[in-house]
């Protein structure tokens, strides 16, 4: 499938993970790719990849959750490669703590990387999009945002505000051609769940997926690629503010 010919899609927090296989996963199916990263020679790593591909990318480092870098970036790559079509927001840390526990200073930076930058995105995108008349953003939320998760309060909570928000962009803007949605994945190894067990030696990582999630396994970056991909495109055309949950089976239980 080539859903993306003719297309830009812009991610943030594509030097890895989830945000690298979504990259590659937008690549191969024709789009034209700007990759950003907090760490630029990540970001190039990427784009490299999506070029090995055939696919024509471009690169560039910024902040996701500072407003005048990332409207460089837009500007940048809307000059490389055109107007943005689809925004792909995937910017997150995760601290653990429970409310109890956690720290204000990491409740703030939390909200500042996982909240802020969907917020921060959007509003560089959304003028362009607007003009148009036609855009998409898929944001990065969590299973965790759907039904919380114990000793990650502040990460459970922004995710759910990343949801609200993908809610609010829609109620607002899906009358004049935009469409926001989000996917909620569970466990995904790329080691952004890694801080939980550094936090808590004695969790075992299979044990825990083994007896929480259904499907018995974790997922994998490409599947959730799949997820993205399939909300940004056309298929998904009269899907507006919703959060697909991605996770195995993990919050039916």
């Amino acid at each position: 499938m080539r859903r993306f010919d003719g297309r830009v899609v812009l991610l943030t927090a594509a030097g890895h993970g989830i945000g690298r296989a979504c990259a590659l996963r937008f690549a191969g199916e024709g789009a034209r790719v700007a990759v950003s990263d907090l760490r630029a020679e990540a970001a190039e790593e990427t784009a490299a990849l999506c070029r090995e591909a055939g696919a024509t990318a471009w690169a560039g480092g910024a902040d996701a959750g500072v407003p005048e870098e990332v409207n460089q970036l837009v500007s940048d790559a809307t000059a490389a490669l055109g107007p943005i079509d689809v925004l792909h927001n995937n910017a997150g840390v995760l601290i653990p703590g429970s409310a109890l526990e956690q720290r204000i200073e990491d409740w703030d930076r939390t909200f500042a990387v996982n909240v802020r930058s969907v917020f921060v995105g959007a509003r560089a995108v959304l003028p362009g999009m607007l003009e148009r008349g036609a855009g998409v953003i898929v944001s990065t939320a969590s299973s965790a945002g759907v039904i919380g998760d114990a000793g990650v309060a502040a990460y459970a909570a922004s995710k759910g505000a990343v949801i609200s928000f993908t809610r609010q962009l829609t109620a607002e803007y899906a009358g004049r051609g935009i469409r926001a949605n989000c996917v909620c994945p569970g466990w995904i190894p790329t080691g952004f769940n890694d801080p939980i067990f550094g936090a808590d030696p004695s969790l075992d990582e299979d044990q825990l997926v083994a007896a929480t999630v259904p499907a018995g396994r974790q997922g994998s970056a490409d599947e959730v690629a799949g997820a993205v991909a399939f909300l940004a495109s056309d298929d998904a055309s009269y899907v507006f503010g919703h959060a697909l949950v991605i996770d195995g089976g993990l919050t039916v239980c």
